[in-house]
């Protein structure tokens, strides 16, 4: 039985190193039962038969063949892949009688999850595969190319990480980007739908823009107010209401002229018309009546035996036989013609050669003082021809006999009320004489009777300028004037004439005010100047800090070209205020500064190093910047807005006010955010009116060089 034992095991052992189809199988290194099971080898068959048996209970020979079965064994850990055939007693609870060893007998574990691994294509190309255990054998896919992830779950890139990055995604208001997770883009950050407001875009992404939300005119913001244009500005249907003139239209009234119609609509006709009117006799007014002049000068007439010159030709009863009889020997009778040289004289009535009796003859026309001697001055001198020589007045007659009549005569006149002449800045102002009549040449050339100019009279005491205005006697009752220096940063590019002479005229007007004031100090920097021999654009300091009158001089005599086209006036604005903020403000000193134009590197006037406003500590600062486009930076490094925002906020007490257009408002937006930064500040548009820059300097001016009087 020992024996057949033996052979069993043998044949198990060999049985079972082959499979299915008879190939070897792979070797039992590594066998989870190797030490278990002790593998016998064939030729050791007979030594084992003489070993003696265990003294045991031997069944009769039919035990075994009934009882002993075969059956296969799985190794630990108990898994299809190794197995070994064991030999067990069935009678005795299938004890096992004999084990053989632990071979594998799969490639793989049937129950294993797909792997995917590393492949190369027929072409050389990497990519990956699909490889999975199929009845213990394994079996590979395709090796399919790696190619661009996308959401799909699969490492479409072969680099070990799926459905990696971002995602293109998208909403109802545009495109975004977002993540994959299981095979789905998530988290998508494109633009969602907002609640609609008025700004000319489609904030809820509806396809329609601002709807429900626009004024009555269609737009947005407030409706604007209704000005007289003969358009419905605001929208309410109805055009120019409350805004036409006396003559129901647009504009000023036209003026009054003599036709006879109420030109200017308020109920009168021809009302107030005069002008100055002459005849051979004289100049006077001539008045507008029922649409005709009416001239009240008098007229020349027939002349008559009456000792005048009626005609007004200069000659007193010329070609008359004006007889005098005895009754008027020793009358005067007035002349102003020949011998007399000047003025009025007088002729007699007298005796033919001292014969009253040969008869009567009227005199040669002589000086009055001849006839009338005792009326003359002591120490005086009668010329019969000329009279007595007297100075020149206003009654269109030669009284100095120098045959110019009424000439080098002026007077002082003032049409303030009476009290204000001579205080605060009112003074008076002259008048010149012509035919007898005091007044004066206005600008187009004519005689204005009563005209007075030159004078000063009383202004409202709305402009802070330490002086007297309304002439009162006291000097800015209601604001005091501080220490203010004002910095003018003008852009002299070709398309600034106008709006140069705009500014240049306004501030003429502040020169009764301002040219005897020390407390402010006006300074002017120029970009875009235009070098008429290289036609390079600088940046230039015109004028340092100075008082009124030096300033204006400066300004007024400027002879740079207005043709530039590089406005540099970033730049100009952060070389002009950096002694102003802290050393830690300014990012860059100015000596680490160049100018580089597209011909070249560049520099000012004066040059970076020695630029420098003369800033007073104690007063308020401010820059007031003209230009018609938007802030710019020819330095380098460049100068941002961001940067200047950040200046002028640390700078000692700087605001600054700009001056710009309208007609783009992507180049406002620079200025219009640096005129926020300091205490004050605003933003005005760019006009050529010399009334408006007036009005808005006079704003500035107020907001900024004036404070309250203190009590």
């Amino acid at each position: 039985m020992t024996q057949l034992r033996l052979v069993l095991i043998i044949l198990l052992v060999f049985g079972c190193s082959r499979k299915q189809d008879g190939s070897s199988l792979p070797s039992t290194t590594n066998n989870p039962s190797e030490d278990i099971i002790e593998v016998i080898d064939v030729e050791d068959v007979e030594d084992i038969e003489e070993v003696e048996e265990p003294d045991v209970y031997e069944e009769p020979d039919t035990y075994e063949e009934d009882c002993y079965k075969q059956v296969y064994y799985y190794c630990p850990p108990l898994d299809e892949t190794w197995r070994a055939i064991a030999i067990v007693d069935s009678c005795d609870g299938d004890r096992i009688v004999e084990m053989g060893p632990c071979v594998q007998v799969l490639e793989c574990d049937p129950t294993s999850e797909v792997d995917i691994r590393d492949c190369w294509t027929e072409r050389g190309a990497h990519g990956t595969q699909e490889v999975f255990c199929n009845k213990g054998y394994y079996e590979y896919g395709e090796c399919i190319p790696c190619s661009t992830e996308i959401c799909d779950g699969t490492d479409n890139d072969c680099d070990g990480a799926v459905d990696e990055g971002t995602y293109e995604c998208s909403s109802e208001c545009g495109e975004g980007k977002g993540v994959c997770i299981d095979g789905e883009v998530v988290e998508c950050d494109a633009p969602q739908p907002e609640e609609e407001i008025c700004d000319h875009v489609d904030n809820d992404c509806d396809g329609l823009i601002d709807e429900f939300v626009t004024n009555d005119c269609g737009d947005c913001g407030p409706i604007p107010e209704e000005i007289c244009d003969y358009y419905d500005n605001d929208c309410d249907g109805l055009v120019d209401e409350f805004q036409l003139n006396a003559c129901g239209v647009c504009g000023l009234l036209p003026e009054e002229i003599c036709d006879g119609v109420d030109n200017d609509c308020n109920g009168k006709t021809d009302e107030g018309l005069l002008k100055e009117c002459s005849t051979a006799c004289e100049t006077n007014i001539s008045y507008c009546i029922n649409g005709s002049w009416n001239c009240t000068a008098k007229a020349p007439q027939e002349e008559v035996c009456n000792g005048l010159d009626d005609d007004c030709d200069g000659l007193v009863d010329e070609e008359l036989n004006c007889l005098c009889t005895l009754q008027d020997v020793g009358k005067l009778l007035p002349c102003k013609e020949s011998p007399l040289d000047c003025g009025e004289g007088y002729k007699a009535c007298q005796c033919i050669e001292g014969d009253c009796d040969v008869g009567f003859e009227m005199s040669p026309c002589l000086a009055a003082c001849h006839w009338m001697p005792h009326l003359l001055p002591p120490n005086a001198i009668c010329d019969p021809f000329k009279g007595m020589i007297v100075a020149e007045e206003c009654n269109n007659h030669d009284d100095n006999c120098n045959n110019l009549i009424d000439e080098d005569l002026l007077i002082g006149c003032y049409t303030g009320p009476p009290e204000t002449m001579g205080v605060g800045i009112c003074l008076p102002g002259e008048m010149i004489c012509k035919a007898g009549y005091w007044g004066n040449v206005n600008t187009e050339g004519e005689f204005v009777h009563k005209l007075c100019l030159g004078e000063t009279t009383p202004e409202p005491e709305d402009i802070c300028n330490g002086s007297d205005a309304n002439c009162d006697g006291v000097i800015d009752e209601d604001k005091q004037l501080e220490p203010t220096d004002i910095l003018f940063i003008i852009d002299m590019s070709g398309s600034m004439s106008m709006e140069i002479a705009a500014v240049l005229s306004s501030l003429n007007q502040f020169a009764a005010y301002y040219s005897d004031a020390d407390v402010v100090r006006w300074g002017l920097v120029l970009v875009a100047v235009q070098d008429p021999a290289t036609y390079d654009d600088r940046m230039i300091i015109a004028s340092d800090l100075t008082d009124f009158e030096n300033f204006m001089s400066i300004f007024s005599t400027m002879n740079y070209p207005i043709n530039g086209g590089y406005e540099m006036t970033y730049d100009a604005i952060y070389a002009s205020i950096i002694n102003l903020v802290g050393a830690g403000t300014a990012p860059y000193p100015l000596t680490s500064l160049t100018i580089t134009m597209p011909w070249g590197v560049m520099d000012s006037l004066p040059t970076l190093h020695q630029w420098k406003i003369d800033w007073r500590s104690d007063a308020k600062h401010v820059i007031i910047v003209f230009s018609d486009e938007q802030g710019q930076s020819y330095l380098s490094p460049a100068i941002t807005e961001n940067i200047l925002i950040n200046m002028i906020g640390a700078a000692n007490d700087l605001s600054l006010y700009a001056f710009n257009n309208l007609w783009n408002k992507d180049l406002i937006d620079g200025f219009y955010n640096l005129t926020t930064a300091g205490p004050s500040g605003k933003w005005y548009e760019l006009k050529t009116s010399t009334v408006e820059m007036y009005n808005n300097l006079l704003e500035i001016l107020n907001e900024t060089a004036c404070s309250p009087e203190e009590n």
